[in-house]
């Protein structure tokens, strides 16, 4: 399963890759309830509103890339509508040309740009990048900001998508935040926008002549990263109570299963691998449905409908919610026993891959 991801449903248009920003964290800079989001802090002069700047930045943005799509396809026209984007929708006054293999930067040397023709792939061998050896764009500007101190975040673009990239030295795990530009002006996904301005503007990135690490996305990064640890630590113990009542469960359920653990038939550390792997299943399904992430993207409609509303954890979550809808029957179970073996096999009707591993039939007995 692809670790790129929709960062929710409200934003339709932007997509994160690895662990660049906490998606949790996104979600307060939407909010405009991140520190150091208020109107001042984005360089707005007193009396005017977050959303007020966002409001012209769309316009001028719009005109400026309904004027790209009527250019020819090349390096000028991207770097000159990247430039005219990040100046006047962005506030990147002090944007410069830059030599190769960049095409502009700000600050000081603080935030590098490379731009590509619209008709090159950002994940695929660039000819205009490839003058010394083959490289993508992604990885001509990921390269840049591991060798330059100076420069901790960069932007990249084929006027079509633009990226958002941090230093990152892992050559197996690449981390960014992508927004789809023509998804963006085509279809007026102004929500998308008003995110990525909040994350894009100059105001983000630092002032020239401070540390790199001195700015807003990287105390938001970091921010999200203790979040996300904090997060763990709380799942550690509900697991553990998880164990706990999903084990007394199934013993109060199942006087057979006692016996064999009283007897010593079934070993207790086969039972607790067991139990063990059951949560880790309930967790994977409730973060892939909560980021849908568990259907392929071209699956049918009315298959994804069917688990949605007949076999999904999140269905069952809501029902926990419901008194009425208590009661001592297992036949709620017996449905989720339905996901694990379409999961280890593949189900079209209920549109769920075949993923093995954890959901591999030998990994829990049914």
């Amino acid at each position: 399963m692809s670790r790129r991801q929709d960062i929710t449903d409200q934003w339709p248009a932007l997509h994160v890759e690895g662990g660049i920003i906490n998606p949790a964290m996104l979600a307060r800079v939407a909010a405009a309830e991140a520190p150091e989001q208020e109107p001042a802090d984005y360089g707005l002069r007193k009396g005017l509103r977050l959303q007020d700047e966002i409001s012209i930045a769309y316009r001028v943005g719009h005109a400026h890339y309904q004027a790209f799509r009527e250019q020819p396809e090349n390096a000028d026209a991207t770097r000159h509508f990247i430039a005219n984007l990040l100046r006047e929708a962005f506030g990147f006054d002090d944007l410069q040309p830059a030599a190769f293999p960049l095409s502009l930067i700000a600050g000081k040397d603080r935030v590098p740009v490379i731009t590509v023709p619209s008709a090159e792939d950002l994940d695929k061998r660039s000819p205009t990048l490839s003058v010394q050896r083959a490289r993508t764009p992604t990885f001509a500007l990921q390269d840049y900001l591991n060798e330059h101190e100076e420069a901790l975040w960069g932007i990249l673009s084929n006027g079509r998508r633009l990226r958002l990239l941090r230093d990152n030295h892992s050559l197996t795990r690449p981390a960014w935040l992508e927004a789809d530009l023509e998804q963006i002006f085509d279809n007026e996904d102004y929500a998308s926008f008003s995110l990525l301005w909040l994350l894009l503007h100059r105001s983000r990135f630092g002032k020239a002549g401070a540390p790199a690490t001195d700015c807003a996305l990287e105390r938001w990064r970091d921010a999200g990263m203790r979040e996300g640890v904090a997060a763990r630590d709380r799942l550690a113990a509900q697991v553990e109570e998880a164990l706990k009542v999903l084990g007394t469960g199934f013993l109060q359920a199942n006087p057979r299963l006692a016996a064999r653990l009283q007897s010593g038939e079934l070993a207790l550390i086969d039972w607790f691998n067991e139990l063990l792997r059951l949560v880790y299943r309930l967790i994977f399904l409730m973060v892939a449905e909560d980021r849908d992430l568990l259907h392929p993207r071209k699956s049918r409609a009315e298959a994804r409908q069917l688990y949605a509303r007949g076999y999904s954890l999140t269905m069952l979550r809501q029902l926990c919610t419901r008194r009425s809808a208590w009661d001592h029957h297992h036949d709620r179970y017996e449905g989720l026993k339905i996901v694990f073996a379409a999961l280890a096999r593949g189900e079209d009707r209920l549109a769920l891959p075949a993923l093995g591993g954890l959901f591999a039939p030998d990994q829990l007995p049914t």
